[in-house]
C-alpha cells in the first residue's frame, strides 16, 4: 500500500494539472527545534526555534520558543498575534502520505502546495464556540485580508468507500473555521455552506447572483469577493 501511495504522488506531481484557487493543504503535526517566529500583540518580531507547545482540543493555546542567543520566550496565543513555522521534510512525506487515503483525495491534492511550501502560518483567534483564544492553522494566506479560513482539527470528513480494498473516496475536508473581518470564528460546514454563503458575503450582491455556490469552490468564491473589494476600494480613490 505504501509503495502505490508514493507511486500515485509521483505520477500526480509530475503530471502538474492546473487546478482553481484553492486552500493550502493543513499540516496535521510538526516538531521540535524548528526555525518559527512570533508576531506579539505589540508588534514585535522574535525568530527562534520552537521548543514546545500545549494544545487544546487541537488549537495551540501556549508555546515556546529559543532565540537566537538562547533565551527562552513563553507565550499563550491570546500575547500573539501570527505564529509561522518552517515545516521539515518529514513533515511534509508525513502530511502528503495522509492525502493519498483515497484515490480522489490523492487526484485532488497539489503535492506542490505541500511539498514547496515554506511556512505554515497560525492566527490568535477565538476557538469555535468558545471563550478561550487559540492559534489556528490559516489555509488562505495571500487570500486572507477579508475572509480567514482555518483548519477545524476536530472537523469531520467525508467517509471512506473501498473497493476490493483500494480507498476509493473519503478523508476529504467537510468544515473549515472562518473569521471575516475581526469577527468571530463560525464553523462553516458542507452541508449547510448556502446558509454560510450567503452570511459569509452578503455585503457584496454580486455575490449572491450565484444561486448554487459550491463548498468545493469556497477558495474560489474568497478570491472573487477580494476583486470585488479591491475594485470598490479603488474606485473610491
Amino acid at each position: 500500500m505504501q509503495k502505490l501511495r508514493l507511486s500515485m504522488v509521483l505520477l500526480l506531481t509530475a503530471v502538474g494539472t492546473l487546478k482553481a484557487q484553492e486552500f493550502v493543504e493543513p499540516f496535521a503535526d510538526f516538531f521540535s527545534m524548528k526555525e518559527c517566529y512570533v508576531v506579539t500583540n505589540a508588534d514585535e518580531e522574535i525568530h527562534g526555534k520552537i521548543q514546545g507547545a500545549t494544545d487544546s482540543k487541537g488549537f495551540i493555546t501556549r508555546l515556546t520558543l529559543v532565540d537566537e542567543y538562547g533565551v527562552k520566550h513563553k507565550f499563550k496565543a491570546s500575547q500573539v498575534k501570527r505564529f509561522a513555522i518552517k515545516p521539515n521534510g518529514f513533515t511534509k512525506l508525513n502530511t502528503v502520505n495522509e492525502k493519498t487515503t483515497s484515490i480522489r483525495h490523492a487526484v485532488k491534492t497539489d503535492y506542490n502546495n505541500i511539498l514547496d511550501r515554506e511556512w505554515i502560518y497560525f492566527d490568535s483567534e477565538r476557538m469555535p464556540r468558545s471563550k478561550k483564544t487559540g492559534l489556528l492553522q490559516l489555509l488562505n494566506p495571500g487570500l486572507d485580508d477579508y475572509v480567514k479560513v482555518y483548519y477545524h482539527p476536530n472537523g469531520s470528513k467525508s467517509m471512506p468507500i473501498s473497493i476490493k480494498g483500494i480507498p476509493i473516496v473519503g478523508g476529504e475536508e467537510r468544515t473549515f473555521l472562518v473569521v471575516k473581518e475581526n469577527g468571530d470564528t463560525e464553523i462553516v460546514r458542507k452541508a449547510s455552506f448556502e446558509r454560510s454563503y450567503k452570511k459569509i458575503f452578503a455585503d457584496e450582491p454580486a455575490m449572491l447572483s450565484d444561486r448554487n455556490p459550491k463548498f468545493k469552490n469556497f477558495a474560489q468564491h474568497i478570491a472573487n469577493y477580494n476583486d470585488l473589494r479591491y475594485q470598490k476600494l479603488m474606485a473610491g480613490k
